[in-house]
């Protein structure tokens, strides 16, 4: 049976101990990172809604017109949905 190689040294530890860039940061510094953060997150998150909801009204425009309708019927629903009076 063949096995796969196995080597003598086991794996080798970093020198230098891993820290994340966060740990060097003061307390204050951490919040203000926090804060810009969620803000950004925030903003994120409202651009997605607003796009979802841009998508889904097309959609919905789009399944409300039938090929057999009449013209004047598409002009007046097409001005019921787009122009504001």
């Amino acid at each position: 049976m063949c096995s796969t190689p196995k080597t003598n040294l086991a794996a080798a530890t970093p020198k230098v101990p891993f820290r994340s860039f966060m740990a060097s940061m003061t307390l204050a510094q951490r919040q203000q990172f926090a804060e810009v953060a969620n803000r950004a997150d925030d903003r994120r998150k409202i651009r997605e809604d607003r796009l979802k909801g841009q998508s889904n009204s097309k959609s919905a425009a789009n399944t409300t017109v039938k090929p057999n309708m009449p013209f004047i019927k598409r002009l007046l629903q097409f001005c019921k949905q787009h122009i504001v009076i």
